[in-house]
């Protein structure tokens, strides 16, 4: 298993090509952010460049996004670089299993009756994106994520089917995605 921070090896013979913009003039000005605070985003890590982090006692600027690291300068120069995946597990929230508000305009979603399945035919793109892990933990799981609007680690939507095992997952654009519920258990469900 791959540590959370592991040091930037300076002697590579072929450095990574960068997949973002490199910050080249770190600005450590204000207080730094806990890295949790931007680990359950849905466009983490690229909201992380640039900003002033805290990761476990290192304090640093990511300047930079190599494939799924971030790479971290603190003050005095010392570089490292941190596993995304790594870190959107160590600083997930603490779930609080409690029932879930109605949907702020007051409406549940349209639901469209066939036998033997029940299809979300019009999702709710409004209601809080929350993280998978959120539902995967409770042991009404997959019952409890139908219509909800999840972030499942690179993409974001609504539960709009429950089908055989698996989540059909519809983004904005209208593309479904199908996710194994057992498997979303495994990796999400740990609490």
């Amino acid at each position: 298993m791959q540590s959370p921070a592991t040091p930037d090896p300076d002697n590579e013979e072929t450095p990574a090509k960068p997949s973002t913009p490199v910050i080249s003039k770190p600005d450590f000005s204000g207080p730094s952010r806990p890295i949790g605070e931007l680990t359950e985003r849905v466009n983490f890590p690229r909201c992380a460049l640039g900003v002033h982090v805290n990761i476990k006692g290192f304090d640093g600027v990511v300047v930079e996004i190599i494939n799924q690291s971030i790479k971290v300068v603190s003050h005095d120069g010392i570089k490292q670089r941190f596993n995304v995946q790594r870190l959107k597990t160590l600083f997930a929230p603490p779930v609080n299993v409690k029932p879930q508000p109605r949907n702020p305009a007051g409406k549940e979603p349209v639901v469209e009756k066939t036998k033997p399945r029940v299809y979300i035919a019009k999702p709710d793109f409004t209601a809080p994106v929350r993280a998978i892990r959120t539902y995967a933990i409770r042991p009404d799981f997959p019952k409890c994520a139908y219509g909800k609007h999840v972030d499942i680690p690179g993409y974001s939507g609504v539960v709009v089917e429950i089908v055989k095992g698996s989540l059909k997952v519809q983004c904005l654009e209208g593309t479904t995605r199908s996710y194994n519920c057992e498997a979303l258990r495994k990796l999400y469900g740990k609490a």
